[in-house]
């Protein structure tokens, strides 16, 4: 009998789920926000010194192409063969191929050496991964003294969560198993493709299991607003949503009410 950590890393391995968080995530539409979210990630991590960053579930390659088109070069890594095989082609149509090694890689065990990168990227991952204090340790081991990790993740008590969250309990419309861990709220789903975990953190839990591990927050600030808009059929309101979260983002930058909350880590020496 699989454990629910298997069963969830077969489902990751599966291309069905990718093409869904590509299909709802890496549109014309949100590559306004994605464009300003990356000026900001690139300049936390710092002028490019010929160091590899490692992008830590880096998917069809959208994020390591974002890092490399601002002069890093990148390693990047995932659990499914299938998908860096589209993040292959996806980085060889934007001419970014010679600036990223993509390799399979499970983030809970990793095979690179101790302080192996000064940059560690890790977008929106950490939430499908059932063990998440063994994939924090990681990466925290695999990033050298002094380094910087940049994680951006879903925040439980965001104005999003909470609406939704009651919204569903109020219709009797919540298909997921949902289960409340020191670590957030889980949502447990059972997929076309398999069994999936989806986990909107408990920030406070999250900055202080990274620093367990030698990694102190430097900064906490607001990701997009609400993701709703993958929820959205009609273009102009998602449109509407989309500026609002590009402003959100570029001046009251508050990450409490917002849903996604990027957080940037300076390793100690």
């Amino acid at each position: 009998m699989t454990s629910d950590n298997d069963d969830v890393k077969a489902t990751l391995r599966d291309m069905e789920v990718h093409d869904g968080w590509t299909a709802g995530y890496r549109t014309i539409e949100n590559e306004a926000f994605y464009a300003l979210a990356f000026d900001h990630v690139a300049q936390v991590l710092g002028v490019p010194d010929g160091g590899p960053i490692l992008d830590a579930g880096c998917g069809s390659g959208t994020k390591s192409a974002h890092l490399a088109s601002r002069g890093f070069r990148v390693v990047g890594v995932d659990i499914s063969e299938q998908i860096l095989e589209a993040a292959r082609e996806n980085l060889d149509k934007s001419g970014l191929s010679d600036r990223v090694t993509l390799q399979v890689a499970d983030l809970t065990s990793m095979r690179f050496d101790d302080g192996a990168f000064r940059g560690v990227l890790c977008w929106g991952v950490l939430m499908h991964v059932p063990e998440v204090e063994r994939a924090i340790a990681e990466l925290a081991r695999v990033t050298a003294p002094g380094g910087t990790i940049v994680v951006s993740e879903g925040n439980r008590y965001s104005v999003q969560a909470v609406g939704l969250r009651w919204l569903k309990r109020l219709l009797n419309r919540e298909r997921a198993e949902v289960r409340a861990r020191p670590s957030g709220v889980e949502l447990w789903e059972e997929t076309s493709a398999g069994r999936l975990v989806t986990r909107q953190s408990d920030i406070k839990w999250l900055i202080g299991e990274f620093g367990r591990h030698g990694a102190q927050l430097i900064e906490r600030r607001s990701g997009q607003f609400t993701e709703v808009f993958t929820l959205i059929p009609w273009k102009p309101v998602r449109t509407a949503i989309h500026a609002f979260n590009n402003g959100w983002f570029r001046w009251p930058r508050f990450a409490g009410p917002a849903f996604g909350n990027l957080l940037v880590f300076r390793k100690g020496g």
